[in-house]
């Protein structure tokens, strides 16, 4: 998902964000600087501890904040945002790691669950922040504010390009190739280290859809953008496939109609009854989700070797949100969040028990939400073949 500065998630900076209906929103000015962490970046996490008896051999990840391990802070080390300040990773780590919630994410249960170490985030382990060997259980390629399409493209298209990072998916793919000429000496050693290894592709491409509409697009500019999209991710999984990829899943977005951030901005606007979200950004959402089910029906098709699992977070976040009592969540807070500073209006105090929100800042989700929806993926049903029922098989 996206990171936008905390000056246009609260109305602040130059101008403000006013309710425009569903064509389209204006927004503050340039991003405001945030104060830093009066200290180096913080360490990497705590080691996982490690069980070779683990049937995948390593993690390759790509996507943006909902998986960001810390590359969004390398990037933008001039102006991090709130991501490198408390209360971020107080739940878990006990302070600030570059991941955007008050603990770990979905990755992280997933690396967890495979008994691995928590391996590093590529931008820091380049910048020579984490051990270049802890690339054996592999790395995470994800950058919060990332987009399926490139920055060129966007900037072509006379939209702003500050606040979206130079690692679209095609430059992580590009990224990646670097790292496999490290997994074997010969063609052969890296293509069996390919088939041992699982790769997360996504969730991307929210970014594509939430920055223009930061920037005064409409709904009617931001649809056709769709097929584009779901082409990129396509061409980013092809390539991954070429290189040896055996075993990918590849989740679909959120349902953005449903984050604190956009219910802020268009308070009363076309709300669903059933869940109190925006039915025409979670419509969208559909198209996405549905045209990238199509997609990957088709690579499967023509890739009958590899196994391509869809992941289904609309449907998982719907179901924390439609029934939060039975997930852990207080009903009455859930399309709140409990640390709202990208929440406009709102002023920024954290909640008492993170744990009882699904949102933590208004776009990312807490540690006890992204915990279930891991779950879901590890164990289904929201990712069918589930990650550990493919494991156990290919043991």
């Amino acid at each position: 998902m996206g990171v936008v500065s905390a000056s246009e998630a609260r109305g602040g900076g130059r101008s403000s964000c006013p309710v425009r209906g569903h064509r389209g929103v204006a927004c503050a000015g340039e991003p405001e600087q945030l104060p830093l962490l009066p200290c180096p970046w913080p360490t990497a996490p705590p080691p996982a501890p490690a069980n070779q008896s683990s049937c995948y051999k390593r993690l390759f990840s790509f996507g943006d904040s909902l998986i960001d391990t810390g590359n969004y802070i390398v990037h933008f080390s001039a102006t991090p945002g709130p991501v490198v300040e408390l209360p971020y990773g107080e739940t878990f780590f006990g302070r600030p790691t570059g991941r955007w919630s008050d603990g770990r994410l979905i990755v992280d249960f997933i690396v967890e669950r495979l008994g691995f170490p928590y391996w590093p985030a590529y931008l820091q382990a380049a910048a020579g922040k984490s051990p270049a060997e802890e690339f054996r259980y592999g790395v995470n390629f994800a950058v919060g504010s990332a987009t399926a399409l490139s920055q060129d493209f966007f900037r072509k298209k006379r939209l702003r390009v500050d606040l979206m990072p130079p690692y679209s998916l095609d430059v992580q793919i590009g990224l990646f190739k670097k790292v496999v000429a490290v997994l074997g000496s010969t063609d052969q050693e890296r293509k069996a280290a390919m088939a041992s290894s699982l790769f997360l592709v996504g969730e991307i491409g929210a970014n594509d859809y939430i920055q223009p509409l930061f920037q005064n697009k409409t709904l009617e500019w931001v649809r056709p953008l769709v097929p584009r999209i779901i082409r990129s991710i396509a061409l980013s999984i092809e390539a991954l496939i070429e290189l040896g990829a055996k075993t990918m899943y590849v989740p679909g977005i959120f349902p953005m109609g449903c984050t604190p951030l956009f219910l802020g901005i268009f308070p009363g606007d076309d709300r669903d009854p059933a869940t109190g979200c925006l039915r025409w950004l979670n419509d969208l959402t559909l198209v996405h989700n549905h045209m990238l089910k199509s997609q990957l029906d088709e690579l499967r098709r023509n890739h009958p070797g590899v196994s391509i699992t869809y992941v289904d977070y609309y449907e998982e976040m719907l179901s924390l949100v439609t029934k939060p009592v039975e997930n852990g969540f207080a009903a009455e807070t859930v399309l709140d969040a409990c640390y709202p500073v990208f929440v406009p209006g709102r002023g920024v105090v954290r909640c008492p028990d993170p744990s009882r929100y699904v949102s933590w800042d208004g776009v990312h989700l807490t540690e006890a939400a992204y915990k279930i929806m891991a779950h879901g993926m590890l164990d289904g049903p929201f990712a069918m073949p589930p990650i550990m029922s493919t494991c156990n098989r290919n043991c």
